[in-house]
């Protein structure tokens, strides 16, 4: 799928969550400048930094497929988000 797809969708999930990226960074054991990359489409998220997005991000399974494998997927309207 999409890799800027995808980091949008990590960008807004962060931003509703009120979490900084630089604490997600740290979590995932990532560099910000890394983090930041891949957010913007520069790289693809490893299986392992899924798996620690969703426990970052609290993220349940349905949310987590749609989020990664739905390119239809609109987060903005899922979350309620204007």
């Amino acid at each position: 799928m999409d890799s800027e797809l995808i980091g949008r969708r990590i960008k807004t999930l962060i931003r509703c969550r009120g979490i900084k990226r630089s604490y997600v960074a740290h979590k995932m054991g990532i560099s910000y400048n890394t983090l930041t990359n891949k957010l913007n489409g520069k790289g693809e998220f490893s299986a392992i930094q899924i798996v620690k997005l969703r426990e970052i991000l609290e993220l349940d399974d349905e949310l987590s497929i749609n989020i990664f494998f739905n390119p239809k997927f609109e987060i903005e309207k899922n979350l309620k988000i204007s």
